[in-house]
C-alpha cells in the first residue's frame, strides 16, 4: 500500500490588471468596430430587401426575393445586437473584476 503523502496546494498568482490591460484594447479596438461593421452590413441588406419589395411590386418572384432578403437582414440585425450585448456584458464583467 502507498502511504498518503501530504500534498500542498499551490495557487498561482494571476495579475488580473495585466489581463485587463490586454483584453480591454482588443475589445474596444477590434471587436466593437467589427460588430459595428457587421451591424451596418445587416442594415444595408435589410434596406436592399425593402427596396426590392417596393420597386418590384409587380413581379411576384422579385417580391418574394425582397421578402427573403428582408428576413435575412432582420436575422443579421438580431444576431449583431445579441453579439454586441454579450460582448458588452463580458467586457463589463471583466472590467469590474479589476
Amino acid at each position: 500500500m502507498i502511504p498518503f503523502l501530504p500534498i500542498q496546494s499551490v495557487q498561482a498568482a494571476v495579475d488580473m490588471t495585466e489581463f485587463g490591460r490586454v483584453v480591454n484594447p482588443i475589445i474596444s479596438n477590434i471587436v466593437y468596430p467589427a460588430i459595428e461593421l457587421l451591424f451596418g452590413v445587416a442594415l444595408v441588406v435589410f434596406v436592399y430587401g425593402v427596396l426590392q419589395l417596393v420597386l418590384h411590386g409587380d413581379d411576384e418572384e422579385a417580391r418574394k426575393k425582397g421578402k427573403d432578403t428582408m428576413i435575412y437582414g432582420t436575422i443579421g440585425l438580431f444576431i449583431m445586437v445579441s453579439a454586441w450585448g454579450i460582448i458588452h456584458l463580458v467586457s463589463n464583467t471583466v472590467k469590474s473584476v479589476f
